[in-house]
């Protein structure tokens, strides 16, 4: 199918000009960046002093203010890591003294577990 030319003239041609009002591009940005210090304040070696009187917590590397809710969250998921680390240690040593025999390493044939 072959289309008629389009004619850009407003008067007599077949385009209708849209009066459409666009919106303004803003160059600000909308999303900053939080600029953080170079303490990262969750390793496994920073401590947290709690003031209780005032309900605040404090970075002890550091010793910004932190978010609460953001410390109980860290403190959640050390407790529940070390949780599953100690089942998982729990049953192999289980396992383990299940056995009584093993394969050795250079021989290949089966010994007897001393214990």
């Amino acid at each position: 199918m072959i289309f008629p030319p389009i004619t850009l003239n407003p008067e007599g041609g077949n385009v209708i000009p849209l009066n459409a009002t666009f919106k303004k591009v803003e160059t600000e940005r909308q999303f900053k960046a939080v600029p953080h210090s170079a303490c990262q304040h969750y390793s496994e070696f920073v401590t947290y002093v709690i003031d209780e009187k005032l309900a605040e917590v404090t970075c002890g590397g550091c010793g910004e203010k932190l978010n609460a809710m953001w410390v109980l969250g860290q403190l959640m998921n050390k407790e529940s890591r070390h949780a599953r680390f100690r089942e998982t240690y729990q049953a192999e040593m289980k396992r383990l003294r299940e056995r009584s025999r093993t394969k050795c390493r250079h021989c290949g044939e089966m010994t007897t577990i001393s214990s």
